[in-house]
């Protein structure tokens, strides 16, 4: 079964067709050692990230203003998409400043919904110009306690600090897997 720890584990060797790092031939000119670090998930483990995303919400508003409705304390934005080089290098820098050390494994969601991408935040910074070229996509790490939001408008959205807002439902659903933790014989009501 797919969760984080593993996530790893449910990857294919490479896509055949268009990725967010390009045609099969663009990715196959990239140094092995970038390539390394770009794992393209499987169709479980699509379907899973996908699927917890949503359950984290960390987008609540439309894609012009993916942190509507305050999910983040705090929330930056560039907006100096030019496509030129002055402007990457730019973004970059901003990327960067971000504090998120470049071992750091994030995950890359195209809106597409089609062959996610578990990466090195490396990898992010260093292909940005190429990333974020196309259509809206999300990036955050296993912590959720930060995203990254790309409006394919060449807009850029980074809130940090989530702020966990948990319904009722929520709760009762911690209590729950807190008690199939501590005794496995337990029958969770909801599965």
């Amino acid at each position: 079964m797919v969760d984080l720890t593993n996530i790893k584990d449910f990857t294919v060797d490479k896509v055949k067709s268009w990725s967010l790092f390009g045609t099969d031939e663009e990715f196959n000119a990239l140094p092995v050692t970038h390539q390394d670090q770009i794992f393209f998930l499987d169709k479980n483990a699509s379907k899973y990230i996908y699927e917890f995303s949503a359950r984290a919400n960390l987008t609540t508003g439309d894609v012009w203003d993916p942190f509507a409705k305050g999910n983040f304390k705090k929330v930056e934005e560039f907006n100096e998409f030019y496509r030129n080089e002055e402007s990457q290098a730019k973004l970059k820098k901003w990327l960067y400043n971000r504090g998120i050390a470049f071992k750091t494994w994030v995950f890359l969601l195209p809106n597409f919904n089609d062959y996610p991408i578990l990466t090195t935040w490396k990898m992010v910074v260093k292909y940005s110009d190429v990333l974020f070229s196309s259509d809206d996509i999300m990036v955050f790490d296993q912590t959720i306690n930060w995203c990254l939001f790309f409006f394919h408008e060449n807009h850029l959205y980074f809130g940090t600090d989530k702020i966990d807002n948990l319904t009722e439902g929520d709760l009762m659903m911690q209590i729950l897997n807190e008690k199939k933790k501590k005794y496995p014989n337990f029958k969770h009501p909801y599965l």
